[in-house]
Parts: structure tokens; C-alpha cells; sequence
């Protein structure tokens, strides 16, 4: 289904993205890949494209990505809201209409795992939740505790993935910045569930 897409998303990837972005979605696709097979997805190709093309519109200005989506009108459920307050948030979602135009990905569980690996969602497939985990505890990052979640994520991935949304909404509530909707939705949703998918 995907034959030969690698090299056309590499020399994407490469036009369009800085080395430091390059490098992040190769990583996040690694670790990706290495969960996925953790977890026995079947297809670990779709875990490597989701890898790769989650940040592909990184690229994008702020002023531009609001430009795509009026311009495409395409409907976006917190839209205003974002433009308001993050519109760089909107590169996830751009990410989703990139995969599916210029790359003709189709299969639904890569779309919705390059559109909610920042906010996530209510009720998010185990693909969806390896490239939110794999994003943020990719081997390029820093940040204090990112290997013990890499190594969290290789064990239980509901339990790293809950820690990671709870980090990322805890760092922006201590810096007092705009917190999306999605994101508080995304919260509820997994404390009511018990932090499991059902």
C-alpha cells in the first residue's frame, strides 16, 4: 500500500524541514517503530510514516498556517480559539491535510495519530497514543525524566502516555499559557476512563 513512500517523505522532510526538525521525526519514527512492535501492532510501516510526518508542517509561520485553513476552509473544531491564542498549535492538523494530499494516506489511524500528537483526544488508538508518547520522549529530547518515559513506554504505554499529557498540562498551567479545549478534553476523558482506553 506504501511502497516507495519512505524516499518521497525523506526528500520532503529534508526541502522542507530544518536539520534539528529532520532529526526529531526520524527519532520520534525510531522509538515509534520500536513501540509499536512492543505492542504488536501489525503494521509497523504505519507506525514509521506516522513518526515521520507528524511535525511535516513545522515549516509553516504561524500567519501561514492560519492562512491554510481559511483558505482551504477546512472546518476545525477549536479554530478560533487556536488563532487567538497558538496558532502554532494548528501544525499538527495542517500535518494530517499534508499526509493525506501529497502522500494519498488514507488509512485513518496514521491521520488521526500525525493530527493529535499534541493534543490528544478522547479515546485514542494504541498508534495514536505511541506517536503522542514518542513525540515527546523521543531519544533527541532533554527534558528531565524523557528516557525514564522512554523506558515507562516500553512497559506500560497508557501509564507514560497519561504522565506525558499530565506534564504537558502542567507545564502549561505553571507558565500560565493559552491551554486548548482539546487538550482539557483529552484530560477529562482519560481521568473519567480510569487512564485506560475502553
Amino acid at each position: 500500500m506504501y511502497k516507495n513512500i519512505e524516499k518521497k517523505i525523506f526528500d520532503y522532510l529534508s526541502k522542507h524541514l530544518s536539520y534539528e526538525r529532520c532529526e526529531h521525526s526520524y527519532n520520534v519514527a525510531m522509538l515509534a517503530v520500536k513501540l509499536a512492535s512492543v505492542y504488536n501492532e501489525k503494521n509497523i510501516l504505519k507506525a514509521q510514516i506516522a513518526g515521520l510526518l507528524h511535525d511535516c508542517a513545522k515549516y509553516m509561520t504561524n500567519e501561514r498556517l492560519v492562512n491554510f485553513f481559511k483558505k482551504n476552509n477546512k472546518n476545525l473544531e477549536y479554530f478560533y480559539e487556536i488563532i487567538r491564542f497558538s496558532p502554532y498549535l494548528l501544525h499538527s492538523f495542517a500535518g494530517e491535510i499534508i499526509a493525506r494530499e501529497n502522500f494519498k494516506i488514507k488509512d485513518k489511524d496514521i491521520l488521526n495519530s500525525i493530527r493529535n500528537h499534541t493534543l490528544g483526544r478522547e479515546n485514542m488508538s494504541i498508534l495514536e497514543k505511541i506517536i503522542f508518547v514518542a513525540d515527546s520522549a523521543s531519544y533527541d529530547r532533554k527534558w528531565e525524566n524523557a528516557e525514564e518515559m522512554r523506558n515507562l513506554a516500553k512497559k506500560d504505554l497508557d501509564e507514560a502516555f497519561f504522565k506525558i499529557l499530565k506534564r504537558k498540562i502542567g507545564h502549561a498551567i505553571s507558565n500560565s499559557v493559552f491551554l486548548c479545549s482539546q487538550a482539557v478534553s483529552t484530560w477529562n476523558w482519560y481521568v473519567s476512563n480510569n487512564k485506560k482506553n475502553t
